[in-house]
């Protein structure tokens, strides 16, 4: 079978190797002039190293693991924790946090060879009956294929040509974000630190090598460049130009373990920004013989901490649907069941928390964090929005 994926992001590369492993041709378009490397930090949880190790993807070098998530306050007490080890040791596979662009390199590393067109912009799909599905590019040629699976983001336009506008919304809050050397202790640790206070919320990851990644969740507004520099959020506080001066005004008094020296030692050109977004909940992600995988379908903001697993878990998923029985629109569509199951819960909890930038005042997360089994409610969350930790594949194999 011949199968168009439109996007070479997580999802798209994992599909793109899964399926040519299975035996089809595979073509692999891409708008970019080259496979996207750049960015930040991304965190694995067991689904999404396992479903890698199932990838053939090395591990080792990859990131740095995970042991907890400590949750403090701005001056460094303790709020909860997850003990993401138990969550590990119970689902045979680390958690990790890495950079975007190495899981990116080793993926690209093991796609099939000649599958991968770069600066090609889809612009048009048709399909009419039982035959072949007819996809353009912005160069004026077209191509023809048995399946067409969007993979090309937040902005997909094989979305849009399925469903019309449909633009995903923003929540109110954004992620200012990046990677900083930091050394000392914490760096070199197994820990994340998510801090909250009424400014906002920080989250620093060790990411190896004494790097870290970090992020601060903030009001956003539609066009803004700069994070709000202090507390009422009123233009006339923002330090004009300058992210970090922004950040160090906000989280400046914040005493929490290694915040203090990251706020010293970042510097503009390691800020960027993103803004927290969801989709409209879909009954179904495709027609006919096109679907959607990972942010096509279903993006929702960093804070949930699921994008590139579960990208993983829809490619997997659509892979084994499609080497089931049964007319391939059909199966398409049993794929699409099987994964909206799993991520309709982790939606709604993007929205949840897409409600306020802090969750709920300091008195009520500290009983929350002593009645609260947090890391039997963090793995339950890991689990019910995957297929693979399930082996959950029995409505799309048959």
């Amino acid at each position: 079978m011949r199968v168009v994926i439109i996007g070479a992001g997580f999802g798209g590369m994992a599909a793109a190797i899964w399926l040519a492993e299975a035996g089809h041709e595979i073509e692999l378009y891409e708008q970019a002039p080259r496979v996207r490397t750049s960015g930040n930090g991304v965190l694995l949880l067991p689904n999404g190293t396992g479903l890698l190790r199932e990838l053939g993807v090395e591990l080792d070098g990859l990131g740095a693991r995970m042991d907890s998530v400590d949750g403090l306050f701005r001056d460094g007490s303790p709020a909860l924790r997850v003990k993401l080890s138990k969550i590990a040791d119970r689902h045979g596979a680390p958690v990790l946090v890495g950079s975007r662009g190495r899981v990116a390199e080793r993926l690209a590393e093991r796609l099939p060879e000649g599958a991968l067109r770069l600066a090609m912009r889809c612009t048009g799909i048709e399909q009419t009956g039982d035959g072949p599905v007819t996809v353009s590019f912005a160069d004026g040629t077209a191509t023809t294929a048995d399946l067409v699976i969007g993979a090309d983001g937040q902005r997909s336009v094989v979305r849009t040509m399925l469903f019309g506008e449909d633009p995903a919304v923003y929540l109110g809050d954004a992620t200012w974000h990046g990677i900083t050397h930091l050394p000392g202790a914490f760096a070199e640790g197994h820990a994340v630190h998510s801090v909250f206070g009424d400014e906002g919320i920080c989250v620093m990851h060790p990411v190896g090598g004494g790097d870290v990644y970090w992020a601060f969740e903030l009001p956003f507004s539609d066009g803004d460049v700069l994070p709000p520099g202090a507390p009422g959020d009123t233009i006339s506080l923002r330090e004009p130009g300058s992210p970090v001066a922004n950040l160090r005004a906000r989280f400046g008094k914040w005493t929490a373990p290694g915040l203090p020296e990251l706020l010293t030692a970042m510097r503009d050109e390691d800020v960027s920004v993103f803004p927290h977004i969801i989709h409209r909940e879909l009954a179904r992600w495709g027609e006919g013989r096109v679907t959607l995988v990972g942010d096509a379908a279903h993006v929702v903001p960093p804070r949930v901490g699921m994008g590139l697993s579960q990208a993983l878990e829809d490619a997997w998923v659509l892979s084994r649907a499609v080497a089931g029985s049964g007319d391939l629109a059909g199966r398409l569509r049993a794929y699409e069941r099987a994964r909206i199951r799993r991520v309709r819960g982790m939606q709604k909890a993007a929205r949840a928390l897409g409600r306020k930038t802090v969750p709920m005042p300091p008195w009520l997360l500290r009983r929350v964090g002593r009645l609260l089994p947090a890391t039997k409610f963090n793995e339950a969350q890991v689990r019910n929005s995957s297929n693979y930790l399930n082996n959950d594949l029995a409505t799309v194999t048959g």
